[in-house]
């Protein structure tokens, strides 16, 4: 059984989006900070996201998800899955990704993350399964700010938290294009990394012809 969770419920939530975020792999290295600790710079009253947070979680089992879900045009569905111990993404049914012990990320170019922009909260959403490269930290850096600022407490930190999300998207290298399957990377911990994670070379050959075409419209 699944209970699902509608953009209502969490736009200007800012319980909802402290919660989400904290899931992210974002780190304040100047201050050896992980990013559930820096967001505790934003001026909120603790004990409520607790609460909030407990709230959310605790109807969550093997057998109970919430989620996240819906079909954006005839190329693209989307689906979070917020599970006991993980957050998992998927495109048109395709896994691309979790957020938890075990994480797999950077499967998203920023590219592909900005053709959902304009479908309300899926670039935040989103934002965690991305991949920046060195080049686009810049425009990254002003989009997320933007969209952080936008969530009611978040305004003043803004830029502090954008810095520490920042940190954990920025790729060791960038993406590459595989002659056969398309766009790939050779991150750790993606399932874009076709070498090293073979078992996903199917589902990234076919989610990129979907991307491809998504993007384009």
């Amino acid at each position: 059984m699944s209970k699902q969770i509608t953009f209502e419920e969490i736009k200007g939530n800012p319980y909802f989006w402290y919660m989400y975020i904290k899931w992210f792999r974002g780190f304040d290295d100047k201050n050896e900070l992980n990013l559930d600790e820096a967001m505790e710079a934003i001026d909120i009253d603790q004990n409520q996201v607790q609460q909030w947070e407990e709230d959310f979680f605790a109807e969550i089992s093997d057998e109970n998800v919430k989620l996240i879900a819906g079909k954006l045009n005839d190329e693209m569905s989307f689906r979070i899955e917020f599970q006991e111990y993980e957050i998992v993404f998927f495109l048109n049914e395709t896994y691309i990704g979790n957020l938890g012990g075990h994480f797999e990320a950077w499967f998203l170019t920023w590219q592909e993350l900005l053709a959902f922009e304009k479908h309300p909260l899926l670039f935040m959403l989103l934002l965690p399964m991305t991949g920046i490269e060195q080049h686009q930290i810049e425009d990254a850096k002003a989009l997320i700010a933007k969209h952080l600022k936008i969530i009611p407490k978040f305004e003043k930190e803004a830029a502090y938290i954008t810095y520490c999300i920042l940190n954990g998207l920025i790729m060791d290298d960038g993406f590459l294009n595989h002659n056969e399957i398309g766009t790939i990377n050779i991150q750790n911990h993606s399932a874009r990394n076709v070498e090293k994670y073979p078992r996903y070379s199917d589902d990234v050959k076919k989610l990129n012809i979907e991307l491809n075409k998504f993007i384009k419209h």
